[in-house]
C-alpha cells in the first residue's frame, strides 16, 4: 500500500484537505513541484545518457576506421556504418529533447553540426580506404583535424551535461524551498496536522534519502573505476525503483562501451605489434634481396639464403631447390635448420606443388596427399613453387606449418628468391656465351687462356702432370675454297665433336682459332696421352664427310704435343709456343701426324 511516492504525497494531502482546504492546496503544489523535480532528474539522465552514447558511438567509429587504416583489414570497420547511423540518430533525438530550453537547444544544434562534420570526415576517410587508397586516407588522419573536431564535440557535450546538472540542482532547491514553506504553514495552521505531516514526511524523506544515498554511492564508486557496482531496483518506492533501473541500465551500457573500447584498444595494440613485425621482416627481405642480386655463384646464393631465411621465418627448417633444365631435376642448393631437411634432388613430378602450379601444404597426417620427396616421418610441411615467365625455376620446401601471420613474409620471400634464381640463370647463360665458341660449342680462346694459367699454377704448386695438344685441320682452306664456308663450318663442328668425345670430361677442349684446336689435359701422362691422340688421328682420317651429297674427301689433322715441366716457366706463352712449334714440325713433316715438343 502506498508503494509509490506520489500516492504517499497524495495521502498526506488528503489528510490536510480534510482539515484545511487551503493548506492542502499548498501541499499539493509542493508535491507537484517535487514530482517535477523527479521528472527533470529523469529528463537530465536521459539527456546525459544520449550525450554519452553519442560520444561512445563516435569513438567506436573512429577506432574502427583507424584499425582499418592501420591493418587494411576490412573486418575492423564492419560496424562503422551502424556506429555512424546510431550517433546521428542520438544527436537528432537530443536536439528534440531540449527544444524547451533555448540555450540548451542552441548547444544541441552546435553539437549536431560538429557531430555531422566529424562523421563526414570519418566517412570520407573510410571511403578512401574501401577504395584501396590507404595512403591518402592515412595522410588525412595525420593532419590531426579529427582530434580537433572530437575535442570540440566533447566540449559541447560537457556543456550540455553541466547545464542539465545545474538545472537539476536548481529544481531540487526550488522543491526543497516549497517543502520548507509549506511545513511552516502547517505548523502555524494546525499543530496536530503539522505533527502528522512531519511524521509522514519524515518517513517519506528518510526513504528518499536512503535511496538517494545508495544511488549516489553507486555512482561515485562507478566514477572511481568500479564498473561492476549496481543498486537494488526494489527500494520500496516506484519512482526510485525506476531511477535505480535507469542507473543500472546506464551503468551496464557504459560498462559495455568501455569494454568495447578496451577491446578495440587491444586490437590496435596487436595490429601495431604485427605491423612492427612485418616492418622488421621487410627490412630483412630488403637486405636479403640486395645481396641476392649481387650474388654471382650458387654457393654465394646458398650462403645468403641460409643467413636470412631463418630470420624471416624463424623456427621453420627448410631447403631451396633450383631447376636443372639439362636433366629436368630440382637440385638442392641450400638448407637450414637442424637436422638437415629435404633430399639432394627430386623430379618435378615428385612434388604436388610443381604439378599443380601452386603452393601445397600438409598440416597434419592424412590432411592431404603427400609429395613423394617428403620423408615418411614428416607430419607437416609446405612446398612453394618458384616461377618466372611461366617456367619453373626452383622450389622452396619448408618442413613446418606456415601460420597465417607468416603468409605475407612467405610471399615476399618467394618473389625475392625467384628473382634471384632468374638473375643467376641469366648470369650463367651470359657466362656460357662468353666462354664458348658459338660454332663448335667448344671453349673459346679467352677461356683457354684463363684456364691454362690456373692449371699451370696448380701443376707447379702440386708437381703434377700437364699436357697441351695443339691440332690443326690439314688443307682446310681447300675445303672452304672448293665447297664453300658452310661446308667448312660443318667440318669444323664434326671434328670438334670427335675431339670432345676422345677426351675425358675434366680435359679442356678449345677452339684456338680458325681450324686450330687446343686441348689442355691434366689426367694423362705422356705415355698414355700419345695413344689417345693417335686413336683420334686415325678416327678422323677414316671419316667420310659429305655436304649436300658431295664427298668432301679425306680429312686429316696434324698434332703437336707439349708437356709442362719445371724447366718451363709458368707463363702460358712458353708451353703454347712449345706445342705450336711441335705442330709446325708435324705440318712440315708431311701432315697427318703427331710430333712431341
Amino acid at each position: 500500500m502506498l508503494h509509490s511516492l506520489t500516492s504517499r504525497i497524495v495521502f498526506v494531502g488528503s489528510i490536510v484537505s480534510i482539515n484545511l482546504i487551503c493548506l492542502s492546496g499548498l501541499l499539493l503544489s509542493a508535491s507537484n513541484s517535487m514530482i517535477a523535480s523527479f521528472e527533470w532528474n529523469s529528463h537530465k539522465q536521459k539527456i546525459t545518457e544520449i550525450v554519452s552514447e553519442t560520444l561512445s558511438d563516435l569513438r567506436e567509429a573512429q577506432a574502427e576506421e583507424r584499425g582499418f587504416l592501420l591493418t587494411t583489414d576490412a573486418s575492423f570497420a564492419k560496424d562503422f556504418d551502424d556506429r555512424v547511423a546510431s550517433a546521428l540518430a542520438k544527436v537528432n533525438l537530443l536536439e528534440q529533447l531540449v527544444q524547451d530550453n533555448p540555450i540548451q537547444h542552441e548547444r544541441a544544434q552546435s553539437l549536431q553540426i560538429a557531430t555531422n562534420q566529424r562523421i563526414d570526415t570519418l566517412t570520407k576517410q573510410i571511403t578512401l580506404a574501401r577504395q584501396g587508397r590507404f595512403e591518402e586516407a592515412r595522410s588525412r588522419v595525420v593532419l590531426g583535424q579529427g582530434r580537433v573536431d572530437m575535442a570540440i564535440i566533447v566540449q559541447k557535450a560537457d556543456e550540455i551535461r553541466q547545464t542539465e546538472q545545474e538545472l537539476l540542482i536548481a529544481r531540487e532547491a526550488t522543491a526543497k524551498a516549497h517543502v520548507s514553506w509549506n511545513r511552516k504553514l502547517v505548523i502555524g495552521g494546525c499543530l496536530i496536522i503539522v505533527i502528522l505531516i512531519n511524521g509522514l514526511l519524515y518517513v517519506v524523506l528518510n526513504g528518499m534519502r536512503r535511496s538517494v544515498r545508495q544511488i549516489a554511492r553507486a555512482m561515485s564508486d562507478f566514477g572511481n573505476g568500479n564498473r561492476t557496482v549496481r543498486v537494488d531496483d526494489h527500494m520500496g518506492c516506484t519512482e526510485f525503483d525506476m531511477l535505480a533501473q535507469g542507473y543500472n541500465t546506464m551503468a551496464a551500457r557504459l560498462d559495455a562501451a568501455m569494454q568495447a573500447q578496451e577491446a578495440s584498444d587491444d586490437k590496435l595494440l596487436k595490429a601495431n605489434a604485427e605491423l612492427k613485425r612485418n616492418n622488421e621482416a621487410m627490412e630483412l627481405l630488403g637486405e636479403m634481396a640486395h645481396r641476392l642480386q649481387a650474388a654471382r655463384t650458387s654457393s654465394e646464393l646458398s650462403a645468403i639464403i641460409c643467413a636470412f631465411v631463418p630470420r624471416v621465418l624463424p623456427g621453420i627448417p627448410g631447403a631451396l631447390y633450383t631447376h636443372n633444365h639439362i636433366n629436368n631435376q630440382l637440385e638442392r642448393i641450400a638448407q637450414w635448420g637442424t637436422p638437415p631437411v629435404g633430399c639432394d634432388s627430386l623430379l618435378p613430378n615428385a612434388c604436388w606443388a610443381l604439378r599443380l602450379g601452386q603452393s601445397h601444404s600438409v598440416s597434419a597426417p592424412g590432411g592431404d596427399v603427400v609429395c613423394q620427396h617428403v620423408a615418411s616421418d614428416v607430419n607437416a610441411y609446405h612446398c612453394e613453387p618458384l616461377f618466372a615467365s611461366g617456367e619453373v625455376v626452383g622450389l622452396l620446401y619448408l618442413q613446418s606449418n606456415v601460420e597465417e601471420e607468416n603468409r605475407f613474409r612467405l610471399v615476399a620471400l618467394v618473389e625475392n628468391i625467384a628473382s634471384a634464381l632468374v638473375n643467376q640463370n641469366l648470369q650463367k647463360d651470359l657466362r656460357e656465351q662468353t666462354i664458348h665458341d658459338p660454332l663448335t660449342g667448344l671453349y673459346n680462346r679467352r677461356y683457354m687462356e684463363e684456364t691454362l694459367n690456373t692449371e699451370l699454377s696448380m701443376a707447379s704448386k702440386n708437381n703434377t702432370t700437364l699436357g697441351l695438344i695443339m691440332a690443326d685441320i690439314d688443307h682446310f682452306k681447300h675445303i672452304n675454297d672448293e665447297f664453300g664456308h658452310d661446308a667448312g663450318d660443318m667440318v669444323l663442328r664434326t671434328i670438334a665433336n670427335e675431339i670432345q668425345n676422345s677426351f675425358r670430361s675434366n680435359d679442356i677442349v678449345c677452339r684456338y682459332g680458325g681450324e686450330e684446336f687446343l686441348i689442355i689435359t691434366t689426367s694423362h701422362p705422356l705415355d698414355t696421352l700419345i695413344p689417345r691422340v693417335e686413336n683420334l688421328r686415325n678416327t678422323l682420317s677414316k671419316l667420310d664427310l659429305y655436304y649436300n651429297g658431295q664427298p668432301l674427301g679425306k680429312t686429316t689433322m696434324s698434332f703437336g704435343i707439349a708437356m709442362w715441366d719445371k724447366s718451363l716457366s709458368t707463363d702460358t706463352s712458353a708451353i703454347i709456343r712449345k706445342a705450336d712449334t711441335a705442330l709446325y714440325q708435324a705440318k712440315k713433316n708431311g701432315r697427318d701426324r703427331i710430333v712431341i715438343g
